[in-house]
C-alpha cells in the first residue's frame, strides 16, 4: 500500500464487534480517539474507569494500555488513529507538555451540542472526500494535493477536539505517585532537550536515578523504555525537518545534536528503514 505523502489521521466506523476485535487490552504505538454516537462502553486506563456514552470522546495516548471492561450491544462510533509523528508535530503547535500530560491522565470529555455538531461535520467531510477520491483516478500531482487536503482536515478535526477538551475542563488533576512524577518530568524534559541530549543517563541523572531503574519506571508507566521515547522524539522531528527541502542533511544532523551526518544517517536508517536522503527523495512520511 502506498504511504501518504503527508501523515494524516485515519477514521473508521466502529461497533461492538470491531472494538471487541482489538482484544481486552488496547495498546497502540499511535494516538487517537473514540467518539461515541450510540450506546455505551466502560474503559480502564491506569487505575481509573471511564464510562463513555453518546456524545463522549475518549482520547487514548500512544503507548498506553486501555482495558475494555464493557461494551453495549448497540455501540456505534468513530475511531480516529494518527501516527506519533502527526500528533507530536500538531500538539507542539497548539499546546504545551503540561497539557499533554493532563490529557494523558484525563482522557474523557462530554461534548455539548455545538461541539458535537462541529466535530461530526468535519468527520463527515473527511469521509465524503475519501469516497469522492476513491471513485476516480487522478494524476500523481492531484494525489499529492489530495493527501495534503486530508491531512489539513485531520488537523482541523484534532484541533476541534482539543478546543472542546480544554473548553470543558472535565476532570481535576489526579493525585500522582512518585513514579507518575518521574515519568511526567521525563516527558517534559525530553520535549525541551531531545535535540541535544540523546542518552538515557542524562534524563536519569536529572532525577538522581540510575539509568536502569529510571528506564524501568518509564516502561512501567508507558509501555516503552526511555530510549524508545527518545528515539520517537528524534525521528518525529527528523521527518518534519526532512520534509522541508531547504536545510541540508548535514544541517539537520547538527540541529538534532548528531556529531556528524554519517552518524545521523545510520541512526535514522536503523529506525525508519531509509536513509535521510532516500526518505526525502521519496516523499515518504513514515
Amino acid at each position: 500500500m502506498d504511504t501518504p505523502v503527508t501523515p494524516s489521521i485515519g477514521l473508521f466506523h466502529a461497533d461492538k464487534q470491531t472494538v471487541e476485535a482489538l482484544g481486552p487490552v488496547v495498546q497502540l504505538a499511535k494516538s487517537g480517539f473514540f467518539y461515541c454516537t450510540q450506546g455505551e462502553m466502560s474503559l480502564v486506563l491506569g487505575n481509573r474507569a471511564f464510562e463513555i456514552h453518546r456524545g463522549d470522546i475518549y482520547i487514548y495516548p500512544p503507548l498506553s494500555k486501555t482495558y475494555i471492561r464493557m461494551l453495549s450491544d448497540d455501540l456505534h462510533g468513530t475511531v480516529g488513529v494518527a501516527d506519533f509523528d502527526f500528533v507530536f508535530t500538531l500538539a507542539n503547535s497548539i499546546s504545551n507538555t503540561q497539557n499533554h500530560l493532563y490529557m494523558r491522565e484525563n482522557p474523557c470529555i462530554s461534548l455539548n451540542d455545538e461541539q458535537r455538531r462541529r466535530i461530526e461535520e468535519l468527520i463527515e467531510l473527511i469521509w465524503r472526500r475519501e469516497r469522492s477520491e476513491a471513485s476516480r483516478t487522478t494524476a500523481e500531482y492531484n494525489h499529492l494535493i489530495y493527501n495534503q487536503l486530508i491531512s489539513s482536515l485531520g488537523k482541523a478535526l484534532c484541533c476541534e477536539i482539543a478546543e472542546a477538551y480544554f473548553f470543558n475542563h472535565p476532570i481535576q488533576p489526579l493525585k500522582q505517585d512518585r513514579k507518575d512524577r518521574i515519568f511526567q518530568s521525563f516527558i517534559f524534559s525530553l520535549s525541551q532537550n531531545f535535540r541535544t541530549h540523546h542518552s538515557v543517563s542524562f534524563y536519569a541523572a536529572e532525577q538522581c536515578l540510575t539509568p536502569r531503574y529510571f528506564s524501568t519506571i518509564v516502561r512501567e508507566k508507558s509501555g516503552r523504555n526511555a530510549l524508545q521515547w527518545i528515539m520517537m522524539f528524534i525521528i518525529a522531528e527528523a521527518k518534519k525537518l526532512l520534509s522541508d527541502p531547504d536545510p541540508s542533511i548535514k544541517e539537520i544532523a547538527e540541529t538534532l545534536g548528531f556529531s556528524n551526518q554519517s552518524f545521523f544517517g545510520r541512526y535514522f536508517k536503523q529506525y525508519v528503514g531509509l536513509s535521510p536522503m532516500a526518505f526525502r527523495s521519496s516523499g515518504t512520511k513514515e
